[in-house]
């Protein structure tokens, strides 16, 4: 079962990436249970982060989503400093006003700690070379164009926490 995490912290880190042009969409559970979260669990958190968007014609068709499981060394290449989840992070295509240390307490924020063995799905690969990995969904659209598509969940097994963040943009 997933608990939707919320708070004044995590507000106050969302309005100040908004505020700051960062492209990313980003959601927060609490795992509840003993056990790991399956597939299943992933896509009923990645359903969560689309319900919750203000964006008009959606559409979004979970049952062809196929995740990818990300290895561990893929897992450190997003996270580490200069990594490319950190590059797309502080330069959208109409940049943002964003430090490394913002990119840094994002991850933080979000659980998305790599020395904790996160558990992380890969939603839509690249577009270039796997295009229909990402027609499950229109948000993608735009980001096809230039700039690329983003949609990860990911387990924290220490915290109990699964976090999913997508992004799609184009200048």
């Amino acid at each position: 079962m997933l608990t939707r995490v919320e708070g004044p912290e995590l507000e106050a880190m969302r309005q100040h990436l908004a505020q700051a042009g960062c492209v990313f969409d980003f959601v927060l559970y609490r795992v509840e249970g003993p056990d790991a979260p399956g597939i299943k669990i992933h896509r009923q958190a990645l359903a969560g982060l689309f319900a919750q968007l203000e964006w008009p014609a959606q559409d979004v068709d979970l049952d062809r989503a196929c995740p990818r499981s990300l290895g561990a060394s893929e897992v450190r290449a997003l996270m580490e400093e200069g990594g490319v989840l950190e590059r797309a992070f502080l330069d959208p295509p109409y940049g943002a006003k964003l430090g490394a240390k913002d990119f840094r307490d994002w991850l933080v924020m979000l659980c998305l700690l790599p020395d904790d063995e996160l558990d992380v799905a890969d939603w839509v690969g690249n577009p270039d070379e796997a295009p229909e990995r990402s027609a499950w969904s229109d948000y993608f659209d735009a980001g096809k164009e230039w700039w690329g598509i983003w949609c990860l969940t990911a387990y924290n097994p220490r915290c109990r926490t699964l976090c999913v963040l997508a992004a799609s943009t184009t200048d």
